[in-house]
């Protein structure tokens, strides 16, 4: 989670805008091959409801909303953090299938944009602490993670929650983003069910660049439909 998106709003104002090619709609993980990598291992009782979220860095401040049921996630953006019920854009995941598709709601159109499967790093230098210390947010007790890479010099602490919230690695492996926020979370061991609330990129030297911050967990049964794309848009393919 950034998404774990750094420069995340340049990134979506590309691919929304539904111009130029389609390789211009994600930038990978250098290391992405061509045969899909899927993790279906769900449990019987997957998260399902919403998870509010801010991206925060020393020169914007982004809102984000995930809506999650079964194998579909869905990733809402905003422009300010007073209108979450209207999102300027949104991606769909189709976790088991494999895909992911962009949606202007302004335009009533939608593409389909190419994934870059994931494959796991060759990088042996990340230092993966689990550690006791906990605390509270969004009523779950959470508990730091730190991931290092002193070679790369990026600390990042992670505080994670577990409620079955299974989708999150199959969904960063799908969405395969290049930034660090996504690749630390992947290094770490036996995640599977937790969600950091909260994570923050920092320098080895503790100089801070990136947070990522959980603002609402709601456990809800969602309508099938918002993970639908709308009969009358139009693919910009065609």
């Amino acid at each position: 989670m950034q998404v774990f998106y750094l420069n995340m709003k340049i990134k979506l104002a590309i691919i929304f805008s539904l111009l130029g090619s389609v390789s211009a709609f994600s930038q990978p993980n250098p290391e992405s091959q061509n045969n899909p990598a899927k993790n279906n291992d769900f449990k019987d009782k997957q998260f399902e409801g919403s998870i509010r979220f801010i991206q925060e860095n020393l020169d914007d401040t982004l809102y984000y909303t995930y809506y999650i049921k079964d194998y579909m996630v869905r990733l809402d953006v905003q422009e300010n953090c007073k209108d979450y019920e209207k999102t300027d854009n949104y991606l769909l995941f189709d976790l088991n299938n494999g895909t992911i598709t962009a949606i202007k709601p302004s335009q009533k159109m939608f593409i389909n944009v190419p994934p870059k499967p994931y494959i796991d790093s060759k990088d042996q230098n990340y230092q993966i602490i689990k550690t006791n210390n906990n605390k509270k947010i969004q009523g779950y007790k959470c508990y730091q993670w730190r991931v290092k890479n002193k070679y790369q010099n990026t600390e990042i602490s992670y505080w994670v929650a577990q409620d079955n919230f299974n989708f999150f690695e199959d969904f960063l492996r799908l969405w395969n983003r290049s930034e660090k926020h996504a690749l630390y979370f992947l290094q770490i061991p036996d995640a599977t069910g937790f969600f950091p609330m909260l994570s923050e990129e920092r320098t080895i030297l503790r100089e801070q660049k990136m947070t990522l911050r959980v603002t609402e967990v709601v456990k809800k049964d969602l309508n099938q439909t918002i993970f639908v794309i709308p009969k009358e848009y139009k693919s910009y393919e065609h």
